[in-house]
């Protein structure tokens, strides 16, 4: 994409963020870590409610209830019956919602049957808009109450279970909080840096507190959690995200729907698109350039995907093979 290629002469850099060095090791105390972050421990703990907007992810949906079970109060997952472009579409979770009894006592479930086929030249952007913004009236429907902690990201963007155990157990970080995370790419093999920022976690009752993916805070804690994008186990999965999410419009080309085409690019570590890669500076495109190395590191994955390891072998080194089928 042309774009891509000359965005250095057209695009700056965003503002530079006010990073908050995170401290953390597993034998401190939680309490310890707050005076590490010159903050204060909590005499109460907040509530704390995980807003998930949710698509076909289920098996990193089940990894992140599980990472964030014991530091969590609520999850609220929220689907809808059409995909950002109006496709329709099964509610997934709801029709596997029995794989997650384990969860039931902390699943707060609501669908939106609201969002419409998206007519000539209307932006997909359009319907997102509308699920977060639905997102925020459950969140005040639900009772979350002024100084609880409601985090907002994509299922794929997990936090560190030790990352909400600390934001819940001191207080005087600011009010709205992103979390920088580990960027993975096809599985915990392909690491590619720390570019994602969109993941945040808010203060409810402050200024700013509504349900949001872009940047609406300067305050960044570093090293907070993982995303891992296009971490699927079907090539059916990885197919209706590129044709159904708000970027479709990457999808130039049928050729790129290919099944052998999208196998290739999973082992390889490839842009599933085919683009140059997001950079601000000819420095920075020319170093991001080639395909994604693989990372010999499996050490601070989730703990729960470590445990089942056969049971997630997609996600782990050796596990590039996809299956073709769809078995939601």
């Amino acid at each position: 994409d042309l774009g891509y290629l000359t965005r250095p002469l057209w695009d700056k850099k965003p503002k530079p963020w006010n990073v908050i060095k995170h401290y953390y090791a597993s034998d401190i105390p939680s309490k310890e870590l707050c005076k590490l972050h010159n903050w204060k421990p909590r005499d109460v703990y907040p509530k704390v409610f995980d807003a998930i907007i949710f698509s076909i992810e289920l098996d990193l949906l089940e990894i992140r209830l599980k990472e964030l079970w014991d530091v969590v109060d609520h999850f609220i997952i929220l689907e809808s019956n059409r995909t950002f472009t109006g496709k329709k579409k099964e509610l997934y979770f709801a029709k596997n919602r029995n794989n997650f009894s384990w969860a039931e006592s902390k699943i707060i479930y609501k669908y939106y049957d609201d969002l419409d086929d998206l007519e000539i030249g209307e932006s997909p952007f359009e319907n997102e808009a509308k699920l977060r913004k639905y997102m925020n009236t459950i969140i005040n429907e639900i009772g979350v109450k002024p100084g609880d902690i409601v985090i907002n990201s994509d299922v794929d963007e997990i936090p560190y279970n030790h990352t909400i155990d600390l934001l819940r157990t001191c207080e005087g970080f600011p009010n709205e909080l992103h979390l920088e995370m580990r960027e993975y790419i096809y599985s915990f093999e392909f690491f590619t840096g720390f570019d994602n920022w969109r993941a945040n976690i808010k203060i409810h009752g402050s200024e700013l507190s509504h349900y949001h993916h872009g940047r609406y805070s300067d305050d960044i804690l570093s090293d907070a959690g993982w995303h891992c994008t296009f971490c699927f186990r079907y090539i059916s999965d990885f197919k209706f995200k590129m044709t159904s999410y708000s970027h479709n419009d990457r999808v130039t080309s049928q050729d790129l729907l290919d099944d052998d085409a999208i196998q290739d690019k999973i082992c390889q570590g490839k842009n599933i698109y085919g683009m140059f890669p997001e950079a601000y500076t000819f420095k920075e495109l020319f170093g991001k350039l080639g395909d994604v190395s693989k990372s010999n590191s499996m050490v601070g994955l989730p703990k729960y995907l470590l445990e089942n390891k056969d049971k997630f072998p997609f996600l782990l080194p050796g596990g590039c093979i996809r299956e073709s089928g769809n078995k939601h």
